[in-house]
């Protein structure tokens, strides 16, 4: 998992917070004497005020380097946080308290590898029917290779009918971003396989649970058509988009060319961070059959206009909010996505987050070459 970025660091300070601010101040960290519960008020408090400097820091922090230890200080700060929620919880996992320092550890922390499992796991066996449940279920799959067996855990013992149906469609959305970052053909398959299995699960045994705009069985049913519509080798599928002119175009356009569609917004660290890579790219294919397609999801088009006339970003612009054709077509979960889809209109490759530069350029140079070898 990446590193707690600049966004997350400044903008959640106000979820933490709501932690703070006991009427009657819980003993010290570390202290002996206190229930379960003065515990957990003591660990989340030292954690609030230790957060809270963090935040200050980084908005008077002056340079990259500095935002950067800063945000290295926060992440770490989140694990030794996690690891005293989780002790916290083990002294009486069947409690009340430990399902909320479960629910405050992968919520507001979300802890990694062998942490995350046994918070999960003390969910699992102690509070598959608690009603606080389904919020967990649904922060679950950040929290990587434990979401599965939590989220199988709790489709398999809850009784409650909208639960299970959410645990089964996040089971499938885990297998779907699993198979987004597979690195072979077999694997990408056998991962499509289950998603597509969980999915079809939950869209049959709790179709009318609500979910996003609508029920679980239509949106069930949308990713599972996405997911086949995107996999690697199907023809990509057409979308209309509009250039930062106004002007409506087709990905149909560029057909004949291999095309690069980066899916990104200005307040995407990650994506700016690939911007000087990309003019490279551009520069160096310039005169071959390449097009790099921006799509930006960012609120308004000015963000975008006004963004390149400090940064310049030489190529093929599309605007279109965060929820407009391509977010849904192409099923963006997280920025950036890019997808390199071949001459023929045929998808390639996929990539969720920022690839490497040099496997970036090796992919698509291979295709490109194909490309200008047939022509």
């Amino acid at each position: 998992m990446r590193l707690l970025c600049a966004v997350v660091l400044v903008g959640s300070v106000g979820l933490y917070a709501a932690f703070a601010g006991n009427k009657k101040d819980p003993p010290k960290e570390g202290e002996k004497g206190g229930d379960q519960t003065d515990q957990l008020k003591a660990v989340k408090k030292k954690f609030n005020e230790e957060f809270e400097d963090l935040r200050k820091r980084f908005q008077n922090a002056t340079t990259p380097a500095e935002k950067k230890g800063i945000q290295v200080e926060a992440k770490e700060l989140a694990v030794l946080t996690a690891e005293k929620v989780l002790k916290v919880a083990e002294t009486d996992p069947k409690s009340a308290t430990a399902f909320d320092a479960v629910q405050f550890g992968l919520t507001g922390l979300v802890p990694l590898g062998a942490d995350a499992d046994k918070f999960m796991t003390i969910v699992v066996e102690h509070h598959v029917n608690n009603p606080k449940i389904k919020d967990l279920v649904l922060a679950s799959g950040r929290a990587g290779a434990a979401a599965e067996k939590f989220l199988k855990g709790v489709a398999d013992k809850s009784t409650d009918k909208e639960v299970k149906g959410l645990a089964l469609y996040t089971l499938g959305s885990v297998f779907a971003e699993l198979a987004d970052d597979a690195q072979g053909e077999k694997e990408t398959a056998e991962l499509m396989a289950k998603a597509v299995e969980y999915l079809e699960r939950a869209a049959k045994e709790a179709p009318e649970v609500k979910v996003r705009d609508g029920t679980l069985e239509k949106a069930a049913t949308a990713d599972i058509r996405a997911l086949k519509r995107t996999a690697l080798g199907q023809p990509a599928p057409e979308v209309t988009g509009t250039d930062l002119l106004g002007k409506k175009v087709k990905l149909s356009d560029y057909k004949g060319k291999v095309v690069l569609l980066d899916v990104w917004a200005t307040w995407c660290g990650p994506c700016r961070g690939m911007i000087p890579h990309e003019r490279e790219m551009v520069k160096r294919l310039d005169g071959k059959p390449f097009v790099l397609v921006s799509v930006s999801i960012d609120e308004k088009q000015e963000d975008v206009t006004n963004f390149q006339k400090k940064e310049p970003m030489p190529w093929v612009h599309w605007w279109e909010g965060d929820d407009g054709p391509v977010v849904k077509s192409y099923r963006v979960k997280a920025f950036p996505t890019l997808y390199l889809i071949d001459s023929k209109g045929v998808i390639r490759k996929k990539w969720v987050g920022s690839p490497k530069a040099d496997a970036l350029d090796k992919a698509v140079d291979e295709v490109v070459k194909e490309t200008a070898s047939a022509g």
